[in-house]
This record gives structure tokens, sequence and C-alpha cells, in this order.
């Protein structure tokens, strides 16, 4: 597979290319840090209540979305055998 890029801003606000893994691991990264924050501006954990246990199962199933995107990419010319 090819190395695929994404354009990225610096917090200078200069544009980058990165590569995806590092992307989407930045994202995740940020993503994960959001339910700590979360928890410690409510000051309760995200398991207490159904529905922020819903906000944080929803942001955790992105956040592995995003880990696992690089391996369920089709660019052009990848094989798609098994997705018939």
């Amino acid at each position: 597979m090819s190395t695929i890029k994404v354009k990225s801003a610096n917090k200078d606000g200069q544009i980058k290319l990165e590569d995806l893994d590092v992307f989407c691991n930045k994202l995740c990264k940020r993503n994960n840090s959001v339910l700590f924050k979360l928890e410690k501006y409510l000051n309760k954990k995200l398991l207490s209540d159904p529905e922020l246990t819903e906000i944080r199962d929803t942001i955790l199933t992105v956040s592995g979305e995003l880990n696992r995107l690089k391996y369920n990419l089709v660019t052009d010319g990848d094989s798609i055998e098994g997705l018939q």
C-alpha cells in the first residue's frame, strides 16, 4: 500500500504533511484527552451515569475507528477481495 499523507496545521498555523497513521494517532490522543477533561470538569466518572457512559463509549468508538482507518482504506488499484 502506498503511503497516504494528510495535510494538518501546526500550532503556529503552518500546513504540514503527516503520514495517515501519525495523524490518526494524534486525533485519538486528543479524543481520549477529552474524556479526562470531561470527567475533571464534571467532577464525576463518565461510567457513573448512563448518558455519560454513552458519550464515553461514542468517543472511544471513534478513537478505535481512527486507529483502524489505515487498515480499512481502499485506494485505486487496491484489491477489494471479500467485500463483494
